[in-house]
């Protein structure tokens, strides 16, 4: 008789926890765990991908950056995924940069090694991966439409309920210099529409630190590009 084999999980990322013991047995030797500061940079635009990370807690950026310096997040990533979505594909570089948002925890592989094992290790890590990649893809689109119909206030509002579901938590630190270049918009606008949220008792913004204090408040003020992609994450995890 077969015995199955049992590998102890420590982690929070769902992609490697929907993993089968035998499947996860053979991504054990590859990982190693980080810890990712605010701001780091996990890969740059144009860049080799070299490595991936799972992401255990925190939040990483998906950053489009054009020549003249000017960046809009397209897309994050928590413990529902990995960064990058690429490196699944197999693909040798990245158009965007990735940088951790929020402080963050994980487990690092080598590209190489992720696209070998993700062709080989049969087909509920692929069905898997495949659902997250999905994910991502509605991530960027909904973002473009996001960016060209809705006003400042609404996407912040989104922005941060992301955030706050992303991380498990309704208080964070971000600046506005932070939030203006992950908005596509100047920090003078930015500051306005936190001030706001702020005044209406809706957030508390100080130095940086953001706390919700009236989820459902946030929520009737933020666009419908939220609801929309919280479905579809719902609808991943359940399938997971």
């Amino acid at each position: 008789m077969k015995r199955s084999i049992s590998v102890r999980k420590p982690f929070q990322n769902a992609i490697l926890a929907s993993l089968p013991s035998e499947v996860y047995a053979r991504f054990v030797p590859h990982l190693k765990p980080v810890t990712l500061p605010v701001g780091q940079v996990l890969m740059e635009a144009g860049a080799d991908i070299e490595r991936a990370y799972f992401v255990n807690s925190g939040m990483v950026s998906v950053v489009a950056v054009l020549r003249n310096g000017d960046t809009l997040e397209v897309g994050v990533i928590g413990r529902e995924g990995v960064a990058d979505v690429n490196a699944l594909l197999g693909c040798k570089t990245t158009l965007n940069q990735l940088i951790v948002q929020v402080a963050a925890t994980g487990l690092c592989i080598k590209a190489s090694v992720l696209t070998r094992l993700y062709q080989e290790c049969g087909p509920q890590l692929w069905a898997t991966g495949q659902r997250y990649i999905q994910y991502r893809l509605n991530q960027v689109s909904q973002s473009a439409i996001c960016n060209h119909a809705h006003e400042i206030q609404e996407r912040l509002a989104r922005w941060l309920l992301t955030t706050a579901d992303t991380i498990g938590a309704d208080r964070f630190e971000l600046t506005h210099e932070f939030l203006s270049q992950m908005l596509g918009a100047r920090r003078s606008s930015v500051t306005l529409a936190a001030g706001i949220l702020a005044h209406a008792g809706v957030i508390e913004y100080s130095r940086g630190r953001i706390l919700i204090l009236k989820r459902a408040a946030l929520e009737d003020l933020a666009c419908e590009c939220y609801g929309t992609l919280k479905d579809e994450l719902t609808e991943v995890a359940g399938r997971q």
